[in-house]
């Protein structure tokens, strides 16, 4: 069985237009010492974000498309307080990311699973362990199953908030 870490990485390397992803967990594995920074009020550790960051401004530099839309549960998760101020620096290094409530994305009905869109052209469904770790990706080029993909995301896009009009940071 093949990781299925590596092949989302290799998914990353190979898209050569838009990555869109559908974020629905409350919860997703953490670093603890993340946490706890941020639970202490202490500023986030940069350099555990920096290859991601890097490699975010390199394919946006590319003209490449990196967006994403997160749920936001009712009420929020311990998660995604931490995550919401933590999303300024993707933001500044070239993703777009928008929120939604949960009930507006349940109007909308959207799946209650997280996927990529690559290219419009192919879905990686996403499943994760009781960990809250990626257990398993599911790559689907279905015509059907992508366009009800594409359904979902241009459904959702114009609905959902981005970051920098949803969070205001706290002044310090």
């Amino acid at each position: 069985m093949t990781d299925p870490n590596r092949r989302l990485d290799e998914l990353f390397r190979s898209f050569t237009r838009r990555s869109w992803r559908w974020e629905c967990q409350g919860d997703y594995a953490i670093d603890a010492t993340a946490l706890r920074r941020w639970r202490d009020g202490a500023p986030p550790d940069m350099s555990r974000k920096a290859p991601w960051l890097q490699y975010i401004r390199e394919i946006t530099s590319a003209d490449k498309a990196f967006d994403r839309v997160r749920m936001l549960t009712e009420p929020l998760t311990e998660y995604l307080r931490w995550l919401i101020e933590q999303t300024a620096a993707n933001v500044a290094a070239g993703e777009d990311i928008r929120w939604i409530t949960q009930a507006a994305a349940a109007e909308l009905g959207m799946p209650g699973y997280d996927f990529y869109l690559f290219d419009d052209s192919r879905v990686a469904v996403m499943r994760f362990g009781p960990d809250k770790l990626l257990s398993d990706l599911e790559l689907i080029d279905e015509p059907d199953v992508v366009a009800q993909h594409r359904a979902y995301r241009d459904a959702v896009w114009p609905r959902a908030m981005p970051h920098a009009e949803y969070y205001v940071p706290r002044s310090t």
